[in-house]
């Protein structure tokens, strides 16, 4: 009895605070100043998004070069004509203007202008997708880095009992196979803790290679927005299929205005020089071409501009259900972080219950033939699994929002 009780005695201890030290990593994850504009902050200025920001800016440049009016023509010829009384010297000079077809100027500068909104829209896709992958990586580093701690404290509790039982087996009192039976968990919980270790290197190794971070730079805190503000009409990968929907009316709009003639007025001025005064000519100049093949190919492309747009619409449709179902699994897996938390404090009030009725039982001939350090070690694991699922629960629900950066609104990411 006394050998029972005073290995429990010690135990007792170091099941005091497993869950109140839970609950201090949780406060942990919440830093104190704005996350969410650090973590944009941090994405804006990665260099993956160079690319998408020069694109925008030569989209804003192309914008003042559509729908431009053709520049005018100036045609100049020399020549002399020989008779048998005279040699007349000639010149002539043509200014010609082409003109546009009509309507082809106006759906330039709309294809232009859904170009431009497209690169906008594509800057802010990939700003979303950035962000999302960089908050799933802190999300799993935070995860990882809080199992460690929960390993990393029952190890501490396994290795006191353990100098616990070498004491007692250094006064002839303990059990030698007690003592084998926790430096096999041990060495069991060290490997799973350099693994969790690793994954937090990785994952944090992840969100650096993202943002382009150097490893004297801290990484911006997890962040996430919340569901209210994911508006399913206001996605960036919707307003890309918008612009695509735009892009593709635009060009059946030129795909009609190519099958128009293309025209053209010129002023003809013509001198002939000779012995009794000079001859000037002055005329006006027509030309068209005669769209007998062009029809037919403009007819081809706008069926495809409409097969464009119609895949837009689509695309659109299949961003929409996606964003519900975004939406659907933050839900849930919230859900199942409250409901894991509740169950692992219900677990553990369960396990100081059995704790109790083994300090109340210890030297008692019910337990006279078993192990009690076998006992307790299964309440530690016990504890311990119930933290770890309430862990992963809670790192569960934080990767399911971090998936939000990807709809959130075009304007959490500014373009230049």
């Amino acid at each position: 009895m006394t050998k029972h009780k005073a290995i429990l005695s010690v135990i007792a201890i170091v099941l005091a605070t497993p869950f109140a030290l839970q609950a201090q990593e949780t406060l942990a994850l919440e830093p104190a100043a704005s996350p969410a504009a650090d973590l944009v902050t941090a994405v804006t200025r990665a260099p993956a998004l160079t690319a998408a920001r020069a694109r925008v800016e030569a989209a804003h440049a192309r914008l003042g070069a559509s729908g431009k009016f053709p520049d005018p023509t100036l045609e100049g010829m020399v020549s002399r004509r020989n008779t048998p009384t005279e040699n007349m010297p000639m010149w002539e000079v043509t200014v010609r203007q082409p003109l546009p077809k009509s309507g082809e100027r106006a759906a330039d500068r709309e294809r232009a202008q859904a170009v431009l909104a497209m690169a906008s829209a594509e800057f802010a896709v990939m700003a979303g997708e950035m962000a999302t992958d960089t908050a799933m990586a802190l999300a799993e580093a935070a995860t990882a880095q809080r199992r460690v701690d929960a390993l990393a404290a029952q190890i501490d509790r396994t290795v006191r009992v353990l100098s616990t039982i070498d004491a007692r087996i250094a006064t002839g009192q303990g059990r030698f196979g007690d003592r084998l039976a926790l430096q096999t968990r041990i060495a069991g919980m060290q490997l799973m803790l350099e693994r969790e270790r690793r994954m937090n290197a990785d994952a944090l190794s992840e969100a650096r290679g993202l943002l382009g971070l150097r490893p004297d730079i801290p990484l911006p805190a997890f962040a996430a927005p919340a569901t209210a503000d994911i508006d399913p009409e206001h996605a960036p990968a919707l307003s890309v299929a918008e612009a695509k929907t735009a892009e593709a009316r635009a060009m059946a709009r030129m795909a009609r205005a190519s099958a128009k003639p293309m025209t053209a007025v010129g002023l003809r001025f013509e001198r002939e020089q000779e012995r009794m005064g000079n001859n000037d000519t002055v005329g006006l100049s027509f030309m068209t071409e005669l769209p007998w093949r062009g029809r037919r190919y403009a007819r081809a492309e706008e069926r495809a501009a409409q097969a464009e747009a119609t895949a837009a619409l689509a695309d659109a449709d299949t961003t929409r259900y996606r964003i519900v179902a975004a939406l659907s699994r933050v839900e849930r897996a919230e859900r199942l972080a409250e409901v894991s938390q509740r169950l692992a404090q219900e677990t553990h009030r369960r396990l100081d219950a059995e704790y109790d009725t083994l300090v109340r039982s210890a030297g008692t001939s019910a337990m006279g033939n078993d192990s009690s350090v076998l006992m307790i070690l299964e309440v530690l694991e016990k504890t311990t699994d119930a933290q770890l699922q309430a862990i992963d629960a809670e790192g569960s629900a934080l990767v399911a929002r971090a998936e939000l950066w990807r709809y959130s609104p075009a304007h959490r990411f500014p373009s230049p």
